[in-house]
């Protein structure tokens, strides 16, 4: 078999590479990376190319020579294409993983911090947001890219209400131009940055994903509330995983999508609600509690539903008359979508069950019956909630 080596090249400067990578890059019979590298490490082996990345699968599908070396950005460890060449290719080539210095590493060693349990996310890929990381964790590092540049995800920060983080910016570590900079994010909205751009994010008020909303952590107004028993029930149903898309439609407070939220700690929640007053009471909640991953839709399902992302999981609380419309809409965009639905009435209970039989699906059906104590003089009483009806089911 021919010989692969993925090396961790760093912030690009050729200090960055450790002796026995070095020793690698010359005795490589050729040697890939981008421009960028190319300019650094051509010094090392004049046998060096730079594709472009799309073509890089289909060069090293045709490469016959015995010892290649591929360079990557940063840490072959660290959100590196390194994985993907590795699981494409591991019948063809020998592949050994040469490690570098990560933007990481370098940016928080620049800035002098020290922590062990600094959330790391990457803004290429499907859920590119970091509302949740920043809203559940002290401090989150931030790989910028594609369409989410530095400055699209200060913007997206501060208008979901974390306008008091402090952020940190790193524009092209380790070369001539760098420049770092930082400041409240209310003053760097203007800021224009260079697409090697990495941010650090530090949150003092964060707070911990993993606590169970109660009642009285809502403001209620008049819209009406999933209670917490429900809410915490459906949750475990859903099975509501970190990077999970969720949809909660017909949202009333938004006590069901802010309790969610919690659960997708890394991904996002989309409270559906056509009501004024209940949808001005999801913002409410949602920036009380600072769980920044939920985003308010106004509008009626299921016609509001089309220009969101695809759902892992959907909860109804209210449908308005159009469970199958909803169903049928979901179900395009992911047709392993899981839903759970509650309700209280026959009518609800048999509209959410025909639209499960249109995909011959059999739903889980619980019916939840509590009662809660209530101060009568001297004595407690338990007092009886009507009984709730939670239905799921995998399409």
């Amino acid at each position: 078999m021919q010989n692969l080596y993925i090396i961790g090249a760093g912030m690009g400067h050729i200090s960055d590479l450790t002796e026995y990578a070095a020793d690698i890059i010359k005795n490589a019979d050729t040697v890939y990376g981008s421009a960028r590298l190319y300019e650094q490490y051509k010094v090392l082996n004049t046998n060096i190319s730079a594709p472009k990345y799309s073509e890089i699968e289909n060069v090293l599908e045709k490469e016959t020579l015995e010892n290649t070396a591929l360079l990557v950005s940063g840490d072959v460890l660290f959100y590196s294409i390194a994985k993907k060449i590795q699981e494409k290719f591991k019948d063809k080539y020998n592949i050994e993983l040469v490690p570098g210095i990560s933007s990481m590493q370098y940016f928080l060693s620049k800035l002098n911090i020290i922590d062990y349990n600094i959330k790391a996310v990457s803004m290429h890929g499907r859920n590119n947001s970091c509302l949740g990381p920043v809203s559940y964790n002290e401090y989150t590092f931030i790989l910028s890219g594609g369409d989410k540049g530095a400055e699209n995800i200060i913007n997206e920060l501060y208008n979901a209400g974390l306008d008091y983080v402090y952020v940190y910016a790193g524009e092209n570590l380790h070369s001539n131009d760098e420049r770092i900079l930082s400041g409240k994010i209310s003053d760097m909205l203007d800021y224009k940055f260079s697409s090697l751009t990495v941010l650090l994010i530090h949150n003092k008020e964060y707070v911990n994903h993993k606590t169970n909303l109660r009642d009285i952590d809502f403001i209620r107004g008049k819209a009406p509330m999933t209670k917490e028993d429900i809410r915490w029930l459906s949750a475990c149903y859903l099975g509501i995983e970190d990077n999970d898309i969720v949809y909660d439609i017909g949202a009333g407070t938004g006590s069901c999508a802010v309790e969610f939220a919690g659960h997708a700690k890394d991904g996002l929640v989309y409270a559906v609600e056509k009501e004024d007053e209940a949808f001005e009471l999801i913002n409410t909640n949602k920036t009380n509690l600072k769980r920044h991953n939920v985003i308010s839709i106004k509008g009626s399902a299921p016609e509001i539903l089309l220009n969101l992302p695809a759902p892992d999981k959907v909860f109804i609380g209210g449908s308005s008359k159009t469970m199958k419309d909803i169903f049928k809409v979901v179900y395009e965009k992911n047709n392993n979508v899981k839903i759970t639905v509650t309700a209280i009435t026959l009518e609800t209970i048999s509209s959410a069950v025909n639209a499960f039989k249109d995909y011959n699906i059999e739903p889980d059906i619980v019916c939840i019956s509590s009662a809660k104590s209530k101060k009568a003089g001297p004595y407690h009483m338990m007092m009886g909630n009507n009984p709730v009806y939670i239905i799921t089911g995998r399409l």
